[in-house]
Order: structure tokens, then sequence, then C-alpha cells
């Protein structure tokens, strides 16, 4: 990729990986990853190999430096690099022997060798030593970060040896945990279970299952609650409410026909609230079935119980949706509209206008679709669906070149609905309204708006057609005073990082980012190396993510948020994309792009569809590619290997551009969907205003790829520079577009 002389000036010189990636931390990262300033050359070649996972290599160098004079915190540090090169060799024996070595108070990371020390004993199935080191960790480093881990630990492995009253005083610590707080209290359960206290056992496990229905816990708590009230008769007896939820988690497990027996007895009820609940579950759980008059039955049966069931409108709907799912369109509109009509108040109200005008949109009758959706926003505003009803008129009035109707709904959209992502594309479509308006000065001042708002792909499509390649990432304007003060990075990180424990910092650092809010922003850049470090690109996006929506980067400098920019649009693997970029001729930001979105950087990724790779190549194109490449014994699970994936990826884009004249769009579409769909698409949609066309693609999949790819290729334009502005235009093959002699492209762009 060639960079343009603009964007080496505002952004420095361009961001590499790999072994350099360090030291460009280090201008951000102030002490924490400067750690290797004072190592002797010797403790950086050892330490290079770690880093590169060559422990074969690394471990000679280490155990050599360990014959030579060292201090006594020197030592500690070597010996603990070798148990985690020992440990990653699979050389378990070695491994403990030097972690015992590094375990005193002396040594700052002595709890991070103690816990891996109790974890390669829990890995190797030797319990009893596993349980010393987790509790020696307990008592000797209770400010430990991996405390509560350990705690849960020590309570599994009690429980597996029937120990439960030690089990038990290890999970008082852990319930009130929210990772744990679940399965924890579920565990309590079995310990107070294990001690004969069943009556507090019952207890716990009616309260797991009274809280949530949805989740395995629940799934392991109704077994554990009917066991207990069965063998335990005469104390132990489940109350309606009981037998209600326990029906819930078998519908929530999927099992209906256990939930039918079990809401069955229910609907006998004298209590006609407890009677209709369980008559309206039960209907549920035969709709499930697709047992669907079973169902109506049901559902007649609580609307027969009136206003004495608080399921009366649930009921009336549900027999609305059974008319829908047997095809009885007109019968469900017309019960749609009826509950419209008599329960304006309930929840559900928006759901029905919801339904009644995808009924009316799937029969194609516009007006009627129009008239729902607009009854939808009037009378829940709030709701889920009212965003994509106003998108939904915007687009119909559009389609009927009724502009001025669509620009109003698009407007209201916008300003109703701030930050969300259908306002984000109604605030566009409003310049292009103007532009069918034949308004372009109007329409100009619009797309300014957008390029500069950072709507997602719908940013990028504005500075396209404004021919504009870079805007800043503005700090969050928050007054000095308001802003929190920044917590320091924990002070083992600058040590593990110095001995490229990155594992290890993850662990701490993710854990104190999770419960530090205002974490430095040292911490954050730490992590997101850590990440990278280890080749886990999709987890260092998702911290950078993070990171630029926390309070730390508020009124940050320009630079650093630059340098987080970077780091959610990466070079990475940039050998191989510049290599074939050049030699197939394809634009290597439309590359990086493609591989950011189909696979977060991931080189082992495996679609649902079986797609493998970098960027996601299926095998039997992979076998194609491959004979055209001449490749020889090809086998899927090359498609791994990066540069192998990188050509052939790359050359399949290089083949996409020639089919579709080098049109990012198009090309990232076909890349989803295939070439030939989208020649079809293209054809039979005559559509030729780009925009509209990608708007109405039918696949959803395809749709929101080419929008992700084109919001991605542009901000890797914006960040890296490029020669020439990329080739994507406001409209294609139409000699008529109003852009195109119009002043669009002359207007200067007020900032």
């Amino acid at each position: 990729m060639r960079f343009s002389k603009e964007a080496q000036n505002t952004y420095g010189i361009k961001f590499v990986i790999g072994v350099f990636l360090l030291f460009s931390m280090v201008l951000l990262s102030g002490t924490i990853l400067n750690a290797d300033d004072d190592i002797k050359p010797a403790w950086k070649d050892a330490f290079a190999a770690v880093d590169k996972g060559d422990y074969k290599n690394a471990i000679p160098k280490l155990e050599n430096i360990l014959k030579t004079k060292l201090t006594k915190l020197e030592r500690l540090e070597i010996h603990h690099v070798l148990g985690y090169a020992y440990e990653k060799s699979r050389n378990r024996p070695k491994a403990v022997g030097h972690y015992v070595q590094a375990i005193t108070k002396d040594y700052i990371l002595a709890d991070s060798a103690n816990y891996r020390l109790a974890k390669l004993y829990e890995d190797m199935n030797n319990d009893t030593k596993a349980i010393q080191w987790y509790t020696h960790l307990v008592r000797n480093y209770q400010n430990s970060s991996y405390t509560i881990d350990v705690k849960w630990s020590l309570a599994e492995l009690h429980l597996k040896h029937r120990q439960y009253a030690k089990a038990k005083e290890h999970l008082v610590g852990v319930v009130d945990h929210p990772g744990y707080a679940r399965e924890a209290t579920y565990a309590l359960a079995r310990c107070e279970e294990g001690l004969a206290k069943y009556t507090e056992a019952f207890k716990i496990h009616q309260k797991l299952i009274r809280e949530k229905q949805s989740d395995k816990i629940a799934d392991n708590a109704l077994g554990k609650l009917k066991m207990l009230a069965r063998d335990h008769s005469r104390s132990l007896k489940l109350t309606v409410e009981d037998k209600l939820n326990c029906g819930l988690v078998l519908y929530h497990q999927n099992k209906w026909k256990s939930a039918v027996y079990e809401f069955t007895p229910l609907t006998k009820s004298s209590d006609p609230k407890i009677k209709g609940r369980a008559i309206y579950h039960l209907g549920q759980s035969n709709q499930a079935r697709k047992w669907y008059n079973t169902a109506m039955k049901n559902y007649n049966s609580v609307i027969a119980l009136g206003t004495k069931s608080d399921y009366l409108t649930r009921a009336h709907y549900q027999i609305a949706q059974i008319y829908r799912k047997k095809g009885s369109l007109t019968t469900a509109v017309n019960r749609l509209e009826s509950f419209v009509k008599n329960y304006p108040w309930s929840e559900f109200v928006d759901n029905a206008l919801y339904d009644i005008a995808q009924i009316h949109d799937k029969r194609g009758k516009t007006e009627l679709v129009l008239n729902a959706y607009s009854r939808l926003i009037d009378v829940a505003p709030g709701s889920e669906y009212a965003d994509w009803a106003a998108w939904k008129i915007g687009w119909l009035r559009f389609d009927e070149k009724r502009y001025e109707e669509s620009y109003k709904a698009f407007e209201g959209l916008k300003e109703n609905f701030p930050g969300n992502r259908y306002a984000m594309g109604a605030h566009f479509w409003m310049a292009k309204i103007r532009e069918r308006q034949n308004k372009p000065e109007l329409a100009k001042k619009i797309y300014a708006e957008v390029a500069k708002a950072r709507y997602w792909y719908y940013s990028a499509r504005a500075k396209a057609i404004l021919n504009v390649t870079t805007s800043e990432l503005e700090p969050k304007a928050i007054p000095d005073s308001e802003l929190p003060v920044n917590e320091k990075c924990p002070e083992q990180l600058q040590t593990m990082m110095k001995l490229r424990l990155y594992e290890d910092a993850i662990y701490l650092m993710s854990r104190y980012i999770d419960k530090t809010p205002d974490a430095a922003k040292e911490c954050y850049f730490a992590l997101i190396t850590c990440y990278e470090r280890l080749s886990r690109y999709d987890m260092a996006r998702v911290i950078a993510e993070k990171a630029l929506v926390s309070t730390t980067f508020d009124n940050q400098a320009s630079n650093e948020l630059a340098q987080l920019r970077r780091q959610l649009y990466p070079l990475h693997y940039e050998k191989y994309v510049e290599k074939y970029a050049k030699l197939y001729n394809v634009d290597a930001s439309l590359v990086y792009a493609m591989i950011l979105e189909e696979s977060r950087y991931r080189k082992d990724a495996i679609s649902w569809a079986g797609a493998i790779g970098l960027m996601q190549i299926m095998p039997s194109t992979g076998r194609e590619l491959a004979r055209q490449l001449k490749i020889p014994r090809f086998h899927s699970r090359m498609l791994k290997i990066p540069e192998v994936n990188i050509r052939m990826g790359t050359k399949y884009i290089g083949a996409l551009n020639s089919m579709f004249d080098g049109d990012a769009m198009l090309v990232s579409g076909a890349y989803n969907g295939g070439p030939g769909r989208m020649k079809r698409w293209l054809e039979s949609k005559n559509i030729k205003d780009i925009d509209e066309f990608v708007e109405k693609i039918t696949i959803r999949e395809t749709r929101l790829h080419i929008k992700k790819v084109i919001n991605s290729y542009d901000n890797y334009v914006e960040i890296y520079g490029q020669s020439e502005v990329p080739a994507v235009n406001s409209a294609f093959g139409n000699p008529e577009n109003p852009l195109k002699n119009s002043v669009i492209g002359k207007l200067p762009i007020k900032k």
C-alpha cells in the first residue's frame, strides 16, 4: 500500500506489528512496557524466543541464565519463565519444579506462579496437590486477583471428593460474585444436600428456578428439586409456583411434552389466576409442538375465564399468531386489528401492529402497511419496532417518488432515535432525496453532516460522494472538572510484560479493567498488546473498542485516539497482504477490510457454512484456486495457513474486480453472496443508484457484509492513506446522475 504525505503527517509512521509492536507501545504507555531497557543481552535473546513461542530454543537459553550470577529476584523471575516454557512444552514435571522455586513472598508474581502450579496439578488429575497449592494461594495471597477463581476451583475439587463442608467454606465467598452467582449457588445446594441439610438445599433450588427458568442451571436445579420432594415427601413439598416454574424450565429447554405433563394438573386449580396461567403456558407448549388446534383450544379456555385471568390479552394475541402460522392471513389480520382496538393498553399492541404491517407487506398492500406502521409509532413510540416502522415508511414513500413525505419520515427517524443505525441511514437518505429533487447544495450540506458524524457505513458513503478521504476522531468534550481520576495499573503488570507472561497479564488486566472503569490508558494499551502478542487479534480489537467508549479516553489527545483507531483497524499479516495485493492489482485497504470483517484476523476461523481462515474461503473455492495457482497436494487444512489464505482471497478479489469494474461495493457483495447472484441482482433490479441497490439487496447477510466492509475500507484508507480516492461513486452506469454535473463535488466542506 502506498501512503499519502498527508496521511503520514497526520497520523505518523505506519503502525506495525510483530517485533516492533512492543516498542511502539512504549511511547503511549510510559513505564509499563519499557521494562526491557536494562535487560541483559542474554535475557533479551531468551525472551525473544519465548515471545515467538519457540520454547525449544528458549528453555536452554533460560537454563544457562540460571547458571550465571543472579540476584535473588532475577533467579525467581527466570524460574517463573522456565516454569511457563516447560508447561507450554508439555514437560509438566520440569514446569512444576520451576514454579515451586518461584513461589515465595519476596516475589511480586508468586501468586501467578502458584496459580499456574495448582492448575497444572489439576490438569494432571492430581487433586490432592492441586488442593494443597490452591489452599496455599488463598492463605498466603489474600489480595490476589486469582482469589475468587481459586475458591471456586477449591469448591469444585472438594465437591468432586464429597468433602461438602470444605466446599461450602469456599463457596460462601463466591456466591455473590457476578461471574459465578448461579453456578456457585447451585453448588452450595449440592453441599447442603451432601450434609443432609435437605430443607436448605430445597430452598436454594426453589430460589434458582424462581429467579430464572431459561438456563442450564435451572434445568439442573429442577431435577434436584423434584428428587428432594420425592425422597422427603413428608417435609418437602412443591408449591403451585414451583410446579409452574418447573413447567417453564421444561418449556425453555424445548421439552414441550414434559412441560405439557407439568402444566396439565394445574389447569384444574380452583384459583382462576393460577388456572389461567397454567392453561396459557399449556397453550404455549402445544403451540411450540405445532399442535395448533389444541393450543387454540387452550387459549380459548383462558379467554373464557375473562378478567379473572391475567393472561386474557396474551391469549387473544397468540390466537392471531396461530392463524398466521396456519396461513389464514385474513383471519389473522382481523384478529390483530380487533386486539389493537380492544386492548390499546396491552404490552403486545406494538407487536400486533408490526404483525399487521408485515402481513400487508407480504401481500403488497402499501397503504395498509403505511397505516399500520404509522399507528405503531403513534401508540408505541418507545417500541423496539418503532425505528423500523419509521424506516419502512420512509422507503415506501421513496419508492413511490413521494420524496417530501419520505424526507419527513427519515427526518423524524433521525430526530427521535439519535445514534440508532436506522437513524444514521435516514440522515444519509435525506441527502439522497435532495439529490433526487435536484437540490445539490442542500444535498451537499447534509452529506457533509453525515460524513462528519461518523455514522458507520453511511459516513463512508457520504465521504466517497463528496470525494473526501479524511476526518478526525474528536475527543469527547467533557469539562476537566468532571473527568474521573484514572487509576494506575496493578504493580505486577510491568514484571509480567518484561517476562513475556502475556497470558497472566491478560488474566490480571481483564479483571482489573472490568472492575475499574477509570483504569489508566496504559492498562488498556498493555492489554491490547498482550492479546496481539498472542495473535489473538480479535480480542485485541474488542479491548480497543472498549477503550474508545470508556471514560478513560474522554478528552484524550488526538494521537492517542489515533493509536486506538490503528488498533481497531490493524495491519496484521502485512507482508502477505502487500505482496499479493500488488501481484493481483488489488487495493490493499480492501483486503485488510475483508480480512477484518470476515474473520477478525483469526487464522483458524471456521464459519457455520464451512468457510475457513482469514478470508473465509470455502474448501471448494480453495480447491479451484489451488488449481489455478498450481498449489500441489492442496487440502482444506491449508486454508488456515495465513499466506495461503490471503493469496487465494486476494486473487479472488482480483477476479471479482474484473467482473465488477473494481467497484468495492459490488466486489464485497459478490465475495459474500457469489458473483452469479450479484450479476442477477444487477440485471433484475435495474437500479442505477449504487446506494439504493445495496439497500434493496434481499439477503440481509450480504447487505450487511457490504456495509461492514465498506465502513472498514473507508477507515483503512483514512488512517493509512491511499494514492487515489476509492473508485466508489454515488451512481454507476447512470449518465443522468444529478450529482455528476452539479456543484456537489466542488463545494468546500465545513468542518
